[in-house]
């Protein structure tokens, strides 16, 4: 993969390191979205099983709109029941059996539970606790028996082992991300002739990227390996963050869900699910039209997903920095950030001295 790919895929983070906000469990019930509307979209979504085996949503990574809309998919029984699996990018695939043994209601340590995203390609992002939620919710649905089967939770990232990793070159032989959620995929979810729901960035679920995006025609994404290998399986899905781009593609009020094939949405730009860009109401010869800035060229909608998500917005959800204080966490997050910088050039040392700052500025004050 190029360095470019790895700092896209792997290390892309948003701006700003912590924020405040409520739980994302609450977000539902603050916005107004009644269940009764996230019912009815989940149904929707549920049905894309029945003629695919793969139903993927690309989050934006620490989203507690979308991780709200998740928890409510994970625990309803019309959805959750009809998979078998849930392939995340968030845990290392060496430690399958450390999520195995958690989901299926065993006893480990909270160091092991802390080791399935700590020990990812991808520093920082998954501290978030929208993610240990996740692996939460999973196991207790799994304890009361929601589903007449037990859901696994089947991790996509690979298997490196930082203890080993000394080097960039060590870490250059773990960087393929896509290569190895894919795999995963056909080895624990297609080949067992399974459903699944996929759940990794937004990049990942892409079926066609624009140039800029992509330098190397040999770097797909997880959506493009397996729309080669299996075609046809993958259902995949990215949220809508901007209200205004909502507007423009008439999702109407979230929670809200469009499938795009065979609707006027194919060949809408994509750029409107783009966070980073702003959308706004001009006049072009009188006539009212929705202007993207910066202009990105994306390729139309309908080359690149199946579906769209709109939930309200996207506010992140941040972890506490004060367990960045832990001294052994820390000193190791700082080993990492060296052997990353070495490879790729990011460097994440300026990231962990803020996020320390912060975390003794909240210690000092007592919270």
């Amino acid at each position: 993969m190029a360095v470019a790919a790895l700092r896209r895929r792997t290390l892309r983070t948003r701006s700003g390191l912590v924020r405040s906000c409520i739980a994302s469990t609450l977000w539902f019930a603050c916005s107004g979205a009644s269940a009764a509307s996230s019912k009815t979209v989940i149904a929707e979504i549920a049905q894309q099983f029945d003629n695919h085996p793969l139903i993927m949503i690309g989050e934006l990574h620490r989203s507690r709109e979308i991780h709200a809309f998740l928890q409510q998919m994970l625990r309803d029984p019309a959805f959750i029941c009809r998979a078998d699996d849930i392939v995340v990018e968030f845990g290392n695939s060496r430690l399958q059996h450390v999520a195995d043994a958690y989901i299926s209601g065993g006893n480990i340590t909270e160091t092991q539970l802390q080791s399935i995203w700590r020990e990812t390609a991808v520093p920082l992002t998954w501290n978030s606790p929208l993610y240990r939620q996740f692996y939460e919710t999973v196991r207790d649905i799994n304890q009361k028996h929601l589903c007449a089967h037990a859901i696994r939770v089947v991790l996509g990232d690979p298997p490196l082992d930082w203890s080993k990793i000394k080097t960039a070159k060590d870490y250059e032989a773990f960087d393929d991300r896509d290569g190895s959620y894919a795999s995963v995929v056909g080895r624990e979810v297609l080949s067992k002739h399974h459903h699944a729901l996929l759940v990794a960035g937004e990049l990942h679920a892409m079926k066609k990227l624009p140039k800029d995006y992509q330098s190397e025609p040999e770097d797909p994404t997880v959506a493009q390996r397996i729309e080669h290998k299996y075609p046809g399986a993958l259902f995949s899905i990215v949220s809508v963050p901007l209200p205004n781009a909502a507007k423009a593609l008439n999702m109407g009020p979230a929670p809200s869900f469009r499938v795009i094939r065979g609707s006027a949405l194919e060949q809408a730009d994509f750029q409107l699910t783009d966070y980073a860009s702003t959308v706004t109401l001009g006049s072009v010869n009188g006539k009212q039209v929705w202007k993207l800035e910066p202009l990105k060229h994306w390729p139309p909608m309908g080359e690149v997903v199946d579906g769209l998500l709109y939930l309200g917005g996207d506010h992140s959800l941040y972890p506490p920095p004060t367990i960045y204080l832990d001294p052994v966490y820390q000193q190791e997050l700082r080993r990492r950030a060296l052997i990353i910088k070495s490879y790729s050039g990011q460097d994440f040392m300026p990231g962990i001295d803020e996020l320390v700052k912060q975390g003794k500025a909240m210690q000092n004050n007592g919270h």
